[in-house]
C-alpha cells in the first residue's frame, strides 16, 4: 500500500472503474477523480465532458480501470493503550520511549489497512490523548485519533483500566476538566462486560436513568457527545432515554431498543470481533460450555446487526481493538467479514466504515464522503470487495492532505 499526503500545491488525478461515495456505487464506468489543495475538485465520469489533466508540475494521474475508489475507513472504538495481547495497564507499564514505539507500531497497523482516523475509547493512564497530540504534533505518524481521555464510572464499578472511580457528585466538575483539557468526546461505562461461562449475563448497570441524564446533558453544555459502553438491554434502554450520542457493544440488546434507536438517531457501534476471536485465542482451554456461550453470544450480535440494518439505525464499525485478542488494524478487515456474515451487503458494510463510521467519530465535515469541495480521504482498491475472507487485501493506495506545508510525500507499507 502506497501512503500518498498531498500538500497545498500538488495536483492529482485518481482513474478508476468505480467510485463509492459513501452512499452509493457508481460503476461500470471510467471515473477521474481530480484533486487539488488536499480536496477533491470534481468527479468526471465516462460520459462527461473530459477535462484536461491541469497543467501543474505536480500533477500526477495514479489508479485505472481494475481500481475502486471509496473514503478511507474509521474505527469508531479503539484503545490505544492496549496491546490487544496483555488487556491490563499494569502489565503494559513501560518506558516513555518505548511506549513511543509501541504506539507507532499500532498507528502505522491503521494505515496499512485503510484507516485515517480512530476513536479512542480511553484509559486511566490519559495514554490515548497523548497519543493524539503527538501525532498532531507529528511526532508519531498515523491516522487523526479523536481521544476520549478517561472514562467515566463509579467507584467499584467495572473499569478501572479505563478511569478512576468518581462518587456520582464528581461527574459535573470532571467532565469540565476533561472538556478543558481538550478531549473529543466523553466516553462512560454504564454497565459492566458480557460473560463468556453464562449465556446471556452482563455485570450490572453503574448508573441511573437521573444520572445518566445529567451526565449526557453536563457533556453537552460543553459542546461534547458521549459514546457509551452498555452491554445488556437494561444499560442501552438508560442511554436511549438520556440520549447518548452512540451506544458501544450493545450485546442482548432487544429489537424495541432498536426501533428507539432509529427513531431517536442513537448510534451503535456493535463491536463483535473482541467477543468472536475468544475460542481462538485458547482453543484448548475452555470447556465445551463456554465456547458454546461465546458463539451464542457473538451469533446473536450479527442477527441484531442484520436486524439493526433493516430498522434504518446509524451502524459504525468499531472493533475495540487492544482488547484481548484484538490487534490494531487488522482487526478492523475482522469486523468487516463479521458484519458480511450477518448478512450486510458490499454497501451497507461500507457505508457503515466510512459516511456512518465519520458520523459516529465526530468528523462527519471531514471524512466518510466522496464530493467536490470534501478533504481527499480516499482509498484506491482492488475492485473485488467482499470482505470474506477478513484479511487485508487490495488495497494500493491511501491518499490523505498533508497535515503540513511542503512537497508531496510517499510511503510504501508491505
Amino acid at each position: 500500500m502506497q501512503l500518498i499526503e498531498l500538500s497545498c500545491s500538488d495536483r492529482l488525478i485518481v482513474e478508476a472503474g468505480a467510485l463509492f461515495t459513501g452512499c452509493s456505487f457508481i460503476a461500470g464506468k471510467h471515473i477521474r477523480v481530480h484533486i487539488s489543495d488536499g480536496k477533491i475538485k470534481h468527479i468526471e465520469e465516462e460520459n462527461d465532458q473530459l477535462i484536461p489533466p491541469v497543467s501543474h508540475k505536480n500533477c500526477r494521474v495514479i489508479g485505472g480501470d481494475h481500481l475502486t475508489i471509496i473514503p478511507c475507513f474509521i474505527d469508531c472504538h479503539v484503545h490505544l493503550a492496549l496491546d490487544g495481547v496483555n488487556y491490563s495497564l499494569k502489565k503494559q507499564r513501560i518506558n516513555r520511549l518505548l511506549l513511543k514505539d509501541r504506539l507507532q507500531d499500532r498507528l502505522s497497523s491503521y494505515l496499512i489497512h485503510g484507516i485515517a482516523a480512530v476513536r479512542d475509547g480511553g484509559d486511566r493512564e490519559g495514554i490515548g490523548v497523548a497519543c493524539r497530540d503527538m501525532v498532531e504534533r507529528m511526532e508519531l505518524k498515523g491516522p487523526l485519533v479523536m481521544a476520549s481521555g478517561k472514562a467515566l464510572r463509579k467507584y467499584g464499578g467495572y473499569g478501572s483500566f479505563l478511569g478512576p472511580g468518581l462518587a456520582p457528585g464528581e461527574f459535573a466538575q470532571i467532565i469540565k476538566r476533561y472538556a478543558v483539557e481538550g478531549i473529543n468526546q466523553v466516553k462512560i461505562l454504564v454497565s459492566g462486560i458480557v460473560s463468556f461461562t453464562e449465556y446471556g449475563r452482563v455485570s450490572s448497570v453503574q448508573f441511573d436513568s437521573k444520572e445518566l441524564s445529567q451526565i449526557v446533558q453536563v457533556a453537552a453544555d460543553h459542546g461534547l457527545k458521549v459514546m457509551a459502553h452498555a452491554s445488556s438491554d437494561e444499560a442501552v434502554r438508560l442511554c436511549i432515554k438520556a440520549g447518548v450520542h452512540s451506544v458501544e457493544h450493545g450485546f442482548f440488546l432487544s429489537e424495541d431498543s432498536l426501533k428507539a434507536m432509529a427513531e431517536k438517531g442513537v448510534a451503535w457501534v456493535p463491536t463483535v470481533v473482541p467477543v468472536a476471536v475468544q475460542n481462538q485465542l485458547k482453543p484448548d482451554g475452555r470447556y465445551a460450555k463456554d465456547k458454546l456461550v461465546i458463539e451464542q453470544t457473538y451469533r446473536r450480535q450479527l442477527r441484531m446487526i442484520r436486524r439493526a440494518q433493516q430498522l434504518g439505525v446509524i451502524i459504525g464499525v468499531g472493533t475495540d481493538a487492544g482488547a484481548a485478542g484484538v490487534q490494531h488494524g487488522a482487526g478492523f478487515w475482522q469486523e468487516l467479514h463479521l458484519f458480511r456474515e450477518a448478512g450486510l451487503t458490499t454497501e451497507e458494510i461500507l457505508t457503515a466504515a466510512t459516511r456512518n463510521a465519520a458520523y459516529i467519530a465526530g468528523l462527519e465535515d471531514t471524512m466518510g464522503l466522496i464530493a467536490p469541495g470534501r478533504p481527499a480521504y480516499l482509498l484506491v482498491v482492488d475492485n473485488d470487495l467482499s470482505f470474506k475472507s477478513g484479511q487485508l487485501s487490495g488495497i494500493r493506495y491511501m491518499i490523505r492532505p498533508k497535515p503540513d506545508a511542503g512537497a508531496v510525500s510517499s510511503f510504501h507499507y508491505a
